[in-house]
């Protein structure tokens, strides 16, 4: 791939094909093998449209700034600057989706072609320190930090890479005190803690009917009442319970349990009605994800 310019992933952009709808990529990728696999991968995707392809972080940045792409995939080898810089400034910037991608250290069969983990970060201080030093301790008496109760398992979403809150569960060995804390943590995990005027509060997973987003905040719809958080949509995706939560367009998620009915539209769109009245549409994206939720 030529240095210091952008180039189309393939040469040309086939738009003729493409749907209404589509996902916008930049593709920042400096090695030949990487790139290789991916083009492959996305030769077929009909709802990716890539708009650039940059060897390096600088046209990478450059390109986001021009473009304002959906989603950014990094190779995590790519420099001037690194691809973690790189993720750093665009999320802070623009907050686009962005996944790393690299190879295997061995290829195996059954091993995947790539690998990738969504960029996601977090605030780490030193009270972060502390409950990642006590979690893993917790996943230790419990079973082990790798496998068993305290391994961290993929989001059940599908979501490439992304990380779920190790799961715990109760070890027979467990003394009743330890067993006692776990069930308080696993209760407090299927809670959503939402700063209002100076106050926290803690609203249960089963309270919420759905949120959607407004800019820079989310809205959350509980028992009747709207609280206002400032969050994006995947950070809140990730808090929630992948098991009850599900995307149903680009800006709103719902709760599964408070849906009564679906009804399809034309183009592949729909309408949910929730327990509480509230009609939500279905972008035609999330329409499959949806359905497998009524089979």
């Amino acid at each position: 791939m030529a240095s210091n310019q952008m180039q189309r992933f393939d040469g040309r952009l086939e738009r003729a094909g493409c749907p209404a709808e589509t996902v916008q990529v930049v593709v920042g990728c400096s090695g030949r093998s990487v790139l290789m696999k991916l083009k492959e991968m996305l030769r077929n995707e009909r709802l990716i449209e890539v708009v650039a392809a940059c060897p390096t972080g600088d046209e990478i940045l450059r390109a986001c700034e021009e473009l304002r792409p959906s989603l950014v995939m990094l190779d995590t080898g790519i420099t001037s600057p690194d691809a973690l810089v790189v993720a750093a400034t665009i999320h802070a910037q623009y907050a686009p989706k962005i996944v790393l991608l690299t190879e295997p250290v061995a290829t195996d069969v059954g091993r995947p072609a790539l690998l990738a983990v969504e960029y996601n970060p977090q605030t780490f201080d030193a009270s972060c320190l502390f409950e990642t030093a006590r979690d893993t301790l917790d996943a230790i008496d419990g079973g082990d930090v790798l496998g068993g109760a305290g391994r961290f398992q993929s989001d059940p979403r599908g979501a490439m890479g992304s990380v779920a809150a190790p799961q715990k569960t109760n070890h027979p060995n467990q003394p009743a005190s330890l067993q006692a804390d776990n069930s308080a943590r696993h209760r407090m995990l299927r809670k959503l803690l939402v700063r209002d005027s100076g106050v926290v509060k803690v609203v249960p997973f089963d309270d919420i009917a759905w949120v959607d987003a407004a800019g820079d905040y989310m809205c959350v719809h509980a028992l009747g009442e709207t609280l206002v958080m400032r969050s994006t949509l995947r950070e809140l995706i990730d808090k929630l319970d992948g098991r009850t939560f599900a995307r149903i367009h680009r800006s709103t998620i719902v709760n599964v349990e408070k849906i009564v009915s679906l009804t399809p539209l034309a183009k592949g769109a729909g309408l949910l009605e929730l327990a509480c009245g509230k009609t939500l549409k279905v972008s035609r994206n999330y329409r499959d994800s949806v359905k497998n939720l009524f089979q």
